[in-house]
């Protein structure tokens, strides 16, 4: 309507008539006015919604191996929030989780030359015991058990900084993945013990670590 009205004046100083032209130009102008206060234009264009393209896991991976819990629960809670808003199929992790079970895993078997397939044994049987009715049912209280993994309490377990080859055992473990895949075996040692060994390692400088049942197997009949 704008560009109607200046039409107009162009026409009208052309041609030399401005005397009615301009009065009613004002007239014009003064009606565009009313209409667009009347109705005023509406922004129907969205927002943009750029694409969430950033790595949560990665983030949360360096924060454990850095010790940064603020950062590492923070991506935590982002990467859950994506999962839910896309409906990803991806295992949610828990940085805390994450985060001990890494520690425990360097802990009890952190030495370069073991097998990541020993190295999982012990983040598993944490978990295990996780589900277990025999123990605490979150991974930071099976660990810091009384009792249980020796130095656990320790300055020098609070101090312990995870290897990253660690921390992505303990999220291959947390995303669902198993070496023994049998729930009942909740105890690591370096002797036997509970109903029999499912899984036994030997290392020359480490000696034997033995991976044992329940000694209450009819807690896991029907797991």
């Amino acid at each position: 309507m704008m560009l109607m009205a200046l039409s107009f004046v162009t026409t009208a100083f052309a041609t030399g008539d401005t005397s009615d032209s301009m009065a009613e130009l004002t007239a014009s102008i003064s009606d565009i006015k009313d209409i667009e206060q009347e109705n005023p234009a509406e922004d129907t264009a969205e927002p943009a919604q750029p694409e969430d393209n950033r790595d949560y896991m990665a983030i949360m991976i360096n924060a454990a191996m850095s010790g940064d819990y603020t950062s590492g629960v923070a991506a935590q809670d982002a990467r859950n929030a994506k999962i839910d808003h896309m409906g990803i199929n991806a295992a949610k992790v828990y940085f805390e989780d994450l985060y001990i079970l890494a520690k425990i895993i360097s802990s009890e078997a952190g030495s370069s030359w073991l097998s990541d397939e020993w190295k999982m044994c012990v983040g598993e049987v944490v978990l295990n015991r996780v589900a277990s009715p025999e123990f605490p049912d979150s991974v930071s209280a099976v660990v810091m058990q009384r009792g249980q993994y020796a130095g656990a309490n320790s300055t020098y377990f609070q101090r312990l900084k995870p290897s990253e080859r660690c921390v992505l055992l303990a999220k291959r473990l947390l995303e669902g993945e198993r070496i023994m895949n049998a729930p009942a075996v909740v105890f690591q040692a370096n002797f036997r013990q509970g109903s029999g060994t499912h899984t036994s390692y030997y290392d020359r400088l480490l000696g034997s670590t033995y991976f044992c049942y329940s000694s209450k197997m009819h807690l896991y009949e029907n797991v």
